[in-house]
């Protein structure tokens, strides 16, 4: 390749270079800007909606009317899940004793 055809690629490359950095440049500028306007805004948003979330969680957990932690929370609110689905499964096995004595029963 010729030095001549050599330096006009180069130069090509480095106004393009140029113009891809300008343009980036714009583009972080406009990020930037739009994050310090609605980022305070969206974090707030973003709080405010795991707040709303985690007293939701609260409410359905008995006896939570005092201040708790989130991880706290977790522990207790799997803690109750745990208790609802032993008292299904007592239920469960109370109704298939009681079936299986009222049949017992009826033939007798």
């Amino acid at each position: 390749m010729s030095s001549r055809r050599k330096s006009s690629i180069t130069r090509h490359m480095t106004r393009a270079r140029k113009r891809m950095n300008s343009q980036m440049r714009i583009c972080r500028a406009r990020k930037n800007s739009r994050r310090s306007i609605n980022g305070r805004s969206a974090d707030r948003e973003r709080s405010s909606s795991v707040s709303n979330k985690l007293e939701a969680l609260k409410s359905l957990i008995p006896n939570q009317n005092r201040e708790i932690k989130s991880d706290k929370l977790f522990e207790e609110a799997a803690d109750y899940i745990v208790l609802l689905e032993t008292q299904v499964l007592i239920l469960q096995r109370l109704i298939g004793f009681y079936e299986s004595n009222q049949v017992h029963h009826n033939a007798v």
